[in-house]
């Protein structure tokens, strides 16, 4: 089958900016070994110089989809019209076109073709634009988190009917074993003194830029007689991303203002093909941000490396939480998470080892890509209906949870303090039924005031499910409900 794999995100050669892309690259290359004809069009910067391949897969980098920060639709009508044109000729050439998370708004370029689509991120205008306005036959999410996210939102808006969302857990090559550790060749080598903290995520500050930093001063304070080092990557030159311009910067005002220079150590973007050894590098990884993950491959990523890391309760990153070699903290907890840096960095081979297995049971790369083959190219159905909601029927919002008695929002970052609906919710499994007659005022008047904000959210019932023309045994690789 001919499959036109279609990304807003640019695509490089050498190097990845994200967790979305690999698995782009991941999926693509997997289908291509499963005999598929599969090309990728992506747009394209100032770094692109005509078309390349990544694992075999060709790469068209010519679509002109997406403006520079934080004006990503300051887009010129020209740039639309041929980036339509460039679509119109993808449609044309595929059997069956993917459109990997999500962003692609000009859908009249893709009229009559199957659309198989999948949402990667959840915080990101285009995202949220084309999940909540544009149709697909199917879309594919990392999570059960995200599966939620989506439905409740997509409800809410007041649609009367959705795709079906389905969820295919992202998946990683599992080394036989732990690699040989190396450091990026432009720091300094490690010694035997030396605390390496590994922050392998892009340098935001919603990826918890600000949190590692505080984190690893706070460790160096504890363990005065080690020599605690965070190691950073800043972004490629040349990669013309403009909204990553000034970002270094950024970083070294941080650092300076928080008197960490000497922990801090900024090094250049690595070869997908390094990051193992990087990984083994490490003592502890921090994944300590407020970004709303929809899956999150860093954790799991650094364990099957031998490589413990902390995260913070935050998105989909609270689905690691029970893995050997993965401990969960609040978000802005600093003294939590460097406490936690210490526990971790004590962890024993075994308990390593036990996390390299329950990764490599859960987050299958050969289970992703089979889900993905069998989704893309199989038979696409109707969806489901979107009942309407009881108005005395609500459910905690899946963007929140509860943590010690209060609720953390995702999406604001939050902790809300609401006692009696805390109780409520849990003795209710996050659910409550609103009565007229309550007498509890303290308890009504939380209520209305975490609807506002929406922490509390209508239950929606979906009806109709949907067969994708796979086996009573394939459903089992699926969350068909």
């Amino acid at each position: 089958m001919r499959i036109a794999a279609i990304s807003v995100a640019p695509i490089f050669p050498n190097y990845v900016i994200g967790g979305s892309q690999k698995i782009l690259t991941d999926v693509t290359a997997g289908l291509k070994n499963l005999n598929h004809d599969v090309q990728i069009w992506c747009t394209g910067t100032s770094s692109h110089d005509g078309d390349f391949e990544v694992g075999g897969v060709p790469i068209h980098p010519d679509l002109q989809l997406r403006g520079s920060f934080p004006a990503t639709h300051q887009v010129s009508p020209v740039a639309l019209a041929r980036s339509a044109e460039t679509l119109r000729n993808a449609a044309e050439w595929a059997d069956r076109v993917y459109l990997h998370a999500d962003a692609v708004y000009l859908r009249h370029a893709l009229e009559g073709a199957e659309i198989v689509r999948s949402i990667h991120d959840y915080v990101y205008e285009e995202a949220l634009l084309s999940t909540l306005s544009l149709g697909a036959s199917a879309t594919i999410v990392p999570s059960d988190y995200m599966k939620l996210v989506v439905e409740t939102t997509v409800a809410m808006t007041g649609r009367k009917s959705i795709e079906p969302v389905i969820v295919v857990p992202n998946g990683i090559e599992i080394p036989a074993s732990i690699p040989e550790p190396r450091l990026p060749s432009d720091i300094a080598p490690r010694q035997s003194n030396d605390l390496v903290l590994l922050f392998p995520h892009r340098p935001e500050p919603t990826k918890g830029v600000k949190q590692a930093v505080l984190t690893a001063v706070e460790v160096q304070h504890k363990l005065p007689d080690r020599n605690v080092r965070l190691l950073m990557p800043a972004y490629p030159v040349g990669s013309g991303l403009d909204d990553a311009a000034g970002t270094t910067d950024e970083i070294s005002d941080l650092v300076n203002d928080l008197d960490a220079s000497d922990i801090v150590e900024l090094h250049g973007w690595l070869n997908p093909s390094d990051m193992s050894k990087y990984y083994a590098s490490g003592d502890v990884t921090l994944c300590i941000g407020s970004f709303v993950e929809s899956f999150g491959l860093v954790p799991i990523e650094s364990v099957v490396n031998g490589t413990p890391a902390i995260c913070a309760k935050v998105g989909a990153l609270r689905q690691f939480d029970g893995i050997d070699g993965i401990l969960m903290v609040g978000y802005g907890d600093i003294s939590a998470a460097a406490e936690a840096v210490l526990i971790a960095s004590q962890d024993s081979v075994e308990i390593i080892e036990s996390g390299r297995q329950q990764v490599a049971l859960k987050y299958s790369y050969s289970a992703m890509i089979d889900s993905y083959e069998k989704l893309i190219i199989g038979s696409l159905n109707d969806g489901r209906l979107i009942s309407n909601p009881s108005t005395n029927e609500l459910t905690l919002a899946p963007w929140c949870d509860i943590q010690d008695g209060r609720i953390y929002d995702d999406y604001t970052a939050k902790y809300s303090q609401f006692d009696e609906l805390v109780n409520e919710l849990v003795r209710g499994s996050n659910q409550i039924m609103v009565s007229k007659s309550e007498t509890n005022e303290k308890l009504l008047e939380e209520i209305k005031s975490a609807k506002n904000l929406g922490i509390l959210a209508p239950k929606f019932t979906f009806v109709s499910p949907v067969d994708h023309g796979l086996s009573t045994n394939d459903r089992g690789l699926y969350d068909i409900r």
